[in-house]
């Protein structure tokens, strides 16, 4: 480090350093208070979005329960869906809008919705269940090939013994007996499942033999 005499030597110095220095200082002052305002007028806008959104699915709510039709609900949903797609509640949105139109009957309505939360969905759990019931939904509707494929993925995360269930549906439906039968035995396989569910797969297995539930 340099060593001064004087304080005029001292105060001559940091002049210089100043004269060279200076304008970078200002430059990454005004930089960094640029950056704490922006995130602060992010943080502000999310914080907006939020509270639309969660207007927005409100009004989806007391639509279904007041007995709105079914074109008023679903451009009720949708809205949340499309304006608010980065957000929780139109991940909510849509498991609500397909689980109205199931039970308005129109599996066609109800599979556009989960596809939605299944490619778009916030939390990667409701994607999980959003493509499970759309399994679910597209058997229903009497397209296993569609309903084979959607559960045919190699990251089920936490639903391992859902999809291999869900597959082994499947394929039970489309006659393939023995590829459902290691399905429900794979699944079966699986230890996080509560005694009731184990129970259930151990029926739906034994039934492709006609067997007694064990």
């Amino acid at each position: 480090m340099a060593r001064y005499d004087t304080d005029e030597e001292q105060i001559d110095a940091v002049k210089a350093w100043l004269k060279e220095n200076g304008r970078s200082l200002v430059a990454g002052a005004v930089l960094a208070v640029g950056g704490v305002v922006g995130w602060q007028q992010w943080g502000a806008h999310q914080e907006r979005t939020a509270e639309s959104a969660s207007v927005a699915y409100v009004q989806l709510l007391n639509a279904r329960e007041t007995g709105e039709t079914s074109d008023m609900v679903a451009e009720l949903g949708w809205t949340v869906m499309e304006d608010y797609g980065r957000t929780i509640y139109a991940t909510m949105a849509g498991m609500q809008l397909a689980d109205f139109h199931v039970r308005q009957g129109d599996l066609a309505e109800a599979a556009e919705a989960l596809r939605w939360v299944r490619d778009n969905g916030a939390e990667s759990g409701l994607r999980h269940l959003a493509r499970l019931r759309l399994a679910q939904v597209l058997m229903a509707a009497g397209d296993y090939d569609e309903a084979l494929a959607t559960v045919d993925v190699s990251d089920m995360g936490q639903y391992r013994s859902q999809y291999l269930e869900r597959r082994g549906d499947v394929l039970a439906a489309l006659g393939e007996i023995d590829d459902a039968r290691s399905a429900y035995e794979e699944a079966l396989d699986v230890e996080d499942i509560s005694d009731t569910r184990r129970s259930l797969i151990r029926l739906k297995r034994n039934d492709l033999a006609g067997e007694a539930s064990t």
